[in-house]
């Protein structure tokens, strides 16, 4: 408790000297970008609902190599890792099945319950990330409870030109990883195009007391993307394409990777697994072609259709395998015959979005639009975790927006929604009607935002139908059938500064979720493996962030706080898991011309000691990270030279975000990174 007053003390200080001497330049956040999550071409700063925006061409390339590393700088977001390349997004508390990520205009089905893989998509080709915190239920339907990750595709030309070719290479010193990339793109008359392809080739990372086993990570891949474009017709055709091998470190119960003196073993090159290494191998394919129809009087119609094919196998623990990669490195985890792999399963996803947009006056605006996505599970593994299944999905929706004043609007909106899975021995349905209610107001030199928004989240497959062994978390677990859709209410009130060098933002939320689902585990075993149980009860969450941009009078100096914290419980008063301590971030960028930056980002979190029953407590830790870019000119084309070093001062500490945490492992060392960029 210390921790935290000290931290909360410190960044009350920082605000109050930020907010005394600072008199908002709106390029400080950039509030005139349009709002892509939300419907309407809205910019940041005219939206009903909190935006936050990232924007991947002003991110140092070594931060961005990973979307969930970007993303956490992003108040109020919180990344739960396994080791380094592995991270699943947390916004205020709720994570998985109840974040909804879209990627190319479509919802992201990538299987993502799954805790010990990440979002499964490269930041290679990746324009902006935005970030909505609270209920969306009413633009992207069930699991948009706890919030939306909006991720935008690289944009094309938007000039008839040459092709235009660019590289970027990266090179991180504590796991000798290697990235490569390359991207070409063009355009011709009314049509445009663009290639991508990305290679990552991680091997084990180190922590300060030595080398984690098995945390190695490879990725390769491919966009391609073409559209065309008249008066009254756009249309945009796009193919990404990943395969991923993903190392996992041992963490059954009770296993102890350190010796005596708390050093790991040498477990050589990450190529050379061992018997009983686990390991994953994930694609994904995915195909969107979306189109916008001008249909007169400023009527639009907007239709994106998409597949998404998923293939996840999980190998490690079978004595067939053992046998078969007891020689073996990862390179060569390739070419798996159907049935080989403990878990080996298949989603394919079929989905039809169309949103029709009325402007029906200068004061208001509605839309009206329909989802439809069709999804079939298969199983081809030696071992079984979900069934074979079929889900279908169907929603419709409205949302309108009024101005009331030239100050001031109102956004509405109602959905309703229906889901049935099936399997071969039961059904489940389900069906649900919610709302949002937002209301702004522009004052002199500040915006006020409130939000009322419900949610809605209907148990998914594993939840409901799993009985067996999960090999990626070493869990056999248990589903339930009697599980009932969670329902969600989320009030969410924004209030935020406007000066001539800074801003200055107030967020707070109360989220309140009936028949949350959860996960627990229980005193029986199958298999060697403790059994997990899904159970459901009321749970609440309510927090808020701080955070200050602000330019300084000295030109080349200018500095970024926030402060976040989240309380979450269940019903019965026990915390639930996986819920981040309070946590300050202090960022100061100095830029020597328009030649050179540098950014000096400092974090603090406190320690978390509200656990739930089986989570560990974590003391309060403090990193610093330091960063720099340098552009030039070699042979007529932009050159770029940057470098980071994380961990400054290897610093050996637990984020209690950490699933690695229970295992005894901690988060990685030093790690000093080198890049280029160069267009050619």
């Amino acid at each position: 408790m210390h921790k935290k007053i000290k931290i909360s003390l410190i960044t009350i200080l920082l605000l109050v000297f930020q907010i005394t001497f600072s008199q908002v330049d709106d390029d400080l956040v950039q509030l005139d970008e349009v709002v892509l999550t939300l419907p309407f071409g809205q910019t940041l700063g005219k939206s009903v609902l909190k935006v936050d925006k990232l924007n991947f061409n002003d991110i140092n390339p070594i931060i961005k190599q990973y979307i969930s590393n970007s993303i956490s700088k992003l108040p109020g977001v919180s990344i739960i890792s396994t080791g380094a390349g592995i991270g699943k997004p947390s916004i205020r508390g709720l994570s998985s099945n109840r974040v909804v990520v879209l990627n190319q205009g479509l919802r992201l089905e990538n299987q993502q319950w799954g805790e010990e893989h990440g979002l499964g998509l490269s930041s290679s080709g990746v324009n902006s990330v935005e970030v909505v915190k609270g209920p969306l239920y009413v633009l992207y339907g069930s699991d948009a409870m706890g919030g939306v990750l909006y991720i935008e595709p690289e944009k094309y030309l938007t000039s008839e030109c040459c092709a235009i070719v660019d590289y970027t290479g990266i090179y991180n010193s504590n796991y000798s990883g290697l990235t490569n990339n390359l991207g070409l793109k063009g355009s011709s008359g009314k049509f445009s195009w663009m290639f991508r392809a990305d290679i990552t080739d991680n091997g084990n990372y180190s922590s300060p007391n030595g080398e984690v086993e098995n945390t190695w990570f490879k990725q390769n891949d491919f966009k391609a993307g073409i559209a065309y474009q008249t008066e009254k017709f756009k249309s945009d055709l796009r193919l990404s394409m990943s395969d991923s091998e993903v190392g996992i470190p041992h963490m059954e119960e009770g296993h102890d990777d350190h010796d005596e003196d708390g050093d790991h073993d040498d477990h050589g090159d990450h190529g050379d697994h061992e018997e009983e290494d686990h390991y994953q191998e994930l694609k994904h394919t995915t195909l969107t072609w979306q189109n916008t129809f001008d249909m007169g009087n400023d009527h639009t119609l907007d239709v994106t259709l998409g597949r998404q094919l998923n293939e996840r196998k999980e190998f490690g623990g079978h004595e067939e395998e053992e046998e078969d990669h007891e020689e073996e490195g990862h390179d060569d985890h390739e070419g798996h015959e159907e049935g080989e792999a403990e878990l080996d399963m298949d989603l394919e996803t079929t989905s039809i979005d169309i949103k029709l947009t009325m402007p029906q006056s200068d004061d208001l605006n509605l839309i009206i639009g329909t989802s439809l996505i069709n999804q079939e599970n298969k199983n081809f593994g030696h071992e079984e975790l979900i069934p074979d299944a079929e889900k279908k999905d169907f929603g419709l929706f409205a949302l309108g927006q009024l101005d009331i004043t030239d100050s001031s609007q109102a956004l509405i909106g109602v959905r309703y929604d229906t889901r049935s899975i099936s399997t071969a021995s039961n059904n489940s349905d389900y069906s649900n009607f919610n709302g949002s209610i937002g209301y702004k107001k522009n004052y002199e030199n500040s915006t006020l935002r409130i939000n009322l928004s419900s949610g809605f989240r209907a148990p998914d497959l594993i939840e409901l139908y799993a009985d067996g062994i999960h090999h990626g978390s070493f869990q056999y677990k248990k589903g339930n059938t009697n599980l009932v859709a969670e329902e969600s209410l989320q009030t969410d009130f924004s209030y935020q500064i406007n000066n001539e060098n800074s801003i200055i933002s107030f967020d707070l939320f109360y989220n309140d979720i009936s028949d949350y689902i959860y996960l627990t585990p229980s005193r029986m075993f199958e298999d060697g493996f403790r059994v997990y149980d899904y159970m459901q009860q009321d749970a609440k969450l309510y927090g808020g962030e701080i955070h200050v941009n602000r330019n300084t009078d000295i030109e080349w100096l200018s500095y970024y706080t926030s402060l976040e914290y989240v309380f979450a419980e269940s019903g019965d008063g026990e915390a639930l898991p996986f819920i981040s301590p309070l946590t300050l971030n202090q960022v100061f960028n100095i830029d020597f011309g328009n030649n050179y930056s540098f950014e000096i980002d400092f974090i603090a979190k406190a320690n978390q000691s509200r656990v739930s029953m089986f989570e560990e407590e974590t003391d309060g830790y403090s990193i610093l990270n330091l960063s720099g870019n340098f552009k030039t000119e070699f042979m007529d084309n932009d050159l770029s030279l940057f470098w980071r070093v994380s961990n400054v001062f290897d610093k050996e500490y637990y984020d209690h975000l950490s699933r690695l945490k229970t295992a005894g492992i901690y988060e990685m060392g030093r790690n000093i990174s080198v890049g280029l960029k160069y267009n050619f």
